[in-house]
């Protein structure tokens, strides 16, 4: 096909999405089983004397296998709450501590298929089903957070975050102009489109309550380009510095309290935002049974060393600025407080893999893996939390389930531990 105009080629590019459009993600039903093995744990006799006597909760929909009861996602989240107002509280529901902010943790691995939006993907689908309030915040072009949430990937994304923070800066700027009589900037038209977009509007529900997302849209391709253009006009504004400031003025920190980031490959300017955001960066490394697991430690090594790089350079442009201004800055420090290394991928034949990285890498290692599921490595299924057990049968379900289940309170504990040190300097 011979395409001689941009708009013979949207025309056809939409085309090719129209054959493509993104279902809404079903609502899977959850199992007696399941939550009382894994979300609520209490003996399944005791749930279903609460729910004989508490008629005025979600009784759940009856099933074929025995007369088991199933509950959708909501359902789950009201019993949470009915159960998390008892003595015991705190098995029920992963708080927040007042006073303490979302915590943010960006997915890092600039060396390309390390498993981030995977890892992402569940660990953000465990905390929302541990209770908590959860944003997702894609910011990899190649947008794979909505797919796995059965979400349409449209709209500016984070982009349009950062642009307020550009518009904003340009706008004061433009006020001190005219208050010194000098004729002002020209706001481009992304910014001003940034400014005029409203934040919540650009932020989805999932399934899953409790669990939202901030979408790639198709703009976040040119991100990169569309950042550096905005600088060009802007010097004082810095980029790596805008998705941070802008998760504040927002108040998406006092909404929501966990804040997970997917970056994607190489460190261009999107990719420096979002790390520069994080105050906990979180590198997946893949677990194999053969020579390539050492192949993936170097690479994660090679990843991490020109980051540290990159956000040297940024602190030397930041300090040379503020000299010009007769400022100091202080000593050049990582602009967030923990490295943690998540293994991914893990099977029984790779135990002894994450042995050899536990001797490497130390406490930087979360101590459990998230396992290799087939399912979503075939394409069978996009999140594995969307996976009814039955397909598999509760023998093979039940393993991957704990397995799962595990990744995620190694993962809460740090939270906890994070919350904690944040309260101290409160």
């Amino acid at each position: 096909m011979q395409l001689t105009s941009p708009a013979e080629l949207a025309t056809f590019a939409q085309g090719c999405q129209d054959q493509s459009t993104t279902a809404v993600a079903p609502s899977r039903l959850i199992s007696i089983w399941e939550i009382t093995q894994w979300i609520l744990p209490m003996a399944p006799e005791h749930l279903r004397r609460v729910l004989a006597a508490e008629p005025h909760l979600p009784q759940g929909m009856t099933g074929t296998e025995g007369g088991t009861r199933w509950f959708t996602p909501a359902d789950v989240a009201t019993l949470r709450l009915h159960f998390a107002t008892g003595r015991r509280q705190r098995r029920y529901l992963t708080n927040r501590p007042a006073g303490c902010q979302a915590a943010v943790i960006a997915l890092a691995g600039p060396q390309g298929a390390s498993g981030r939006s995977s890892s992402l993907i569940h660990l953000a689908t465990a905390a929302a089903l541990a209770g908590l309030r959860v944003l997702m915040i894609d910011a990899d072009p190649a947008g794979r957070l909505a797919a796995a949430y059965g979400l349409p990937a449209e709209g500016a994304g984070v982009t349009a975050l950062l642009g307020q923070t550009a518009a904003v800066q340009l706008r004061r700027l433009n006020e001190a102009r005219l208050d010194r009589g000098e004729a002002p900037l020209a706001m481009a038209e992304s910014l001003a489109r940034a400014l005029a977009t409203p934040l919540p509007d650009l932020i989805r529900p999932t399934v899953w309550p409790g669990l939202d997302l901030l979408a790639a849209g198709p703009d976040l391709m040119q991100a990169d380009l569309q950042i550096l253009s905005w600088r060009a006009g802007l010097r004082g504004w810095q980029p790596w510095q805008a998705l941070a400031a802008g998760l504040q003025t927002e108040g998406l920190r006092d909404r929501y309290d966990l804040i997970l980031i997917d970056t994607g490959r190489g460190l261009g300017p999107l990719a420096l935002a979002a790390l520069n955001a994080a105050e906990i960066l979180l590198a997946p490394i893949p677990l194999h049974t053969d020579p390539q697991h050492m192949a993936a430690l170097n690479a994660l090594g090679l990843g991490l060393t020109a980051l540290g790089q990159a956000v040297a350079d940024q602190q030397a442009e930041a300090a040379m600025t503020a000299r010009a201004l007769g400022q100091l800055l202080p000593e050049a420090t990582l602009p967030w407080q923990r490295l943690l290394v998540l293994p991914v991928r893990a099977t029984a034949a790779t135990a002894a893999q994450a042995g050899g990285f536990a001797a490497k890498l130390g406490a930087a290692l979360l101590p459990n893996p998230l396992p290799e599921l087939a399912v979503l490595a075939t394409g069978q299924m996009r999140n594995f939390y969307d996976l009814d057990y039955r397909d598999l049968g509760r023998q093979d379900y039940g393993p991957l389930r704990q397995a799962c289940q595990d990744g995620w309170t190694g993962f809460a504990s740090v939270l906890q531990q994070h919350w904690a040190a944040q309260g101290k300097l409160v």
